[in-house]
């Protein structure tokens, strides 16, 4: 686990039964530090999706979807796939 990762172990996970991106109805949980990486006992989202494949819940594993804790959550919704630390030099980041 890296020291981005570290820093939003504390924070609290997003609980919805809707999607907090899109709006449509939750279907899945998605760590916010993946499982893989020492994030198993962190925050969760809930998200849209099945699997890691669609949805909110596919496009964090593709890189397009990324959060980031500062005083409450942010996201930051991507094009095309960007890696975690280029995405959090990159302007657009929203409130949830």
């Amino acid at each position: 686990m890296n020291e981005l990762d570290r820093a939003m172990m504390g924070a609290p996970s997003i609980e919805s039964p809707y999607c907090p991106f899109c709006g449509r109805p939750a279907t899945n949980r998605h760590h916010v530090v993946l499982r893989s990486q020492g994030g198993g006992d962190g925050p969760t989202v809930t998200v849209c999706g099945f699997g890691n494949a669609s949805g909110c819940h596919g496009k964090f594993h593709r890189r397009l979807l990324h959060l980031r804790y500062r005083d409450g959550w942010e996201f930051l919704e991507t094009s095309e796939p960007t890696k975690y630390q280029v995405a959090l030099d990159m302007e657009g980041w929203r409130k949830l």
